[in-house]
């Protein structure tokens, strides 16, 4: 690690891991009374989305704990993408038609470059992905179009920041790795620093992601209350949230 690396004080590790325990407490329940008129399919797909998180989540905490920040960012994305979902979720009505259209133009776009890379498919295969192919449908799922409307806008727009810094090859994202000494001498880095606005970022957002998951799944299934653990959370990430450079303008 490099000395000069940013570190994440121990108040945010704790939270982290703490929120981690209440949040598989509040998941681990054997059967509860479903909301009424609450579509099956939809119902799976939050639980699926909620899993998901933690399972994001539990990655972010274990690239903390060894100092990764920035591969800690990278994973942050994932966790607001399941966050900016759950919240379509429960508010928009027609999200899992939204969700099965962005799946069937994903699968129609993999098979036209399916396609295109073919050269000795038999003729009855080409006639079979030329069928699909003449079938197209759905359209692409954009988190900013399942933002629209939402209490958290800026979530839509943390995770395009985050996505052009580390999530996909930018030039930004490819100047990480250099910088200059005094002098001008110029130096490579294998491994990367963020400044220390940008670390409290990445932990805002990221803590303020996890609780609107937890928020949205007790807002669609009432009956999954939680404990006072989630109001002791809330409390503590305001403070850890307000002592930051960076302000995200929502609280959870």
């Amino acid at each position: 690690m490099n000395d000069d690396q940013p570190q994440i004080n121990q108040a945010w590790l704790r939270w982290m891991r703490d929120f981690r325990m209440a949040a598989a407490k509040l998941a681990d329940v054997d059967s509860f009374d479903a909301p009424e008129g609450e579509e099956p399919e939809l119902l799976f797909v939050k639980f699926a989305l909620f899993a998901r998180a933690l399972t994001l989540f539990d990655t972010a905490l274990l690239l903390a704990e060894h100092d990764k920040v920035l591969d800690m960012r990278s994973t942050c994305r994932k966790v607001v993408e399941c966050a900016i979902h759950m919240d379509a979720a429960r508010r928009k009505p027609d999200y899992l038609q939204a969700l099965k259209d962005d799946e069937a133009k994903s699968k129609w776009s993999r098979a036209k470059a399916f396609k295109d890379m073919q050269t000795d498919l038999d003729a009855g295969s080409r006639k079979l992905l030329q069928e699909f192919l003449n079938d197209k449908k759905g359209a692409q799922l954009k988190p900013s179009d399942l933002s629209k409307d939402s209490q958290f806008p800026r979530m839509a727009h943390m995770y395009r920041e985050i996505s052009a810094d580390t999530a996909h090859v930018t030039y930004s994202s490819l100047l990480r790795h250099r910088s200059f000494l005094a002098d001008g001498t110029a130096l490579f880095s294998l491994d990367p620093l963020l400044e220390e606005d940008e670390l409290q970022e990445t932990l805002n957002i990221l803590g303020l992601a996890v609780l609107l998951c937890v928020f949205s799944l007790v807002r669609m299934i009432p009956t999954m209350v939680g404990d006072e653990a989630f109001y002791d959370l809330h409390a503590r990430y305001k403070v850890l949230a307000a002592g930051g450079q960076a302000q995200l303008g929502e609280t959870a």
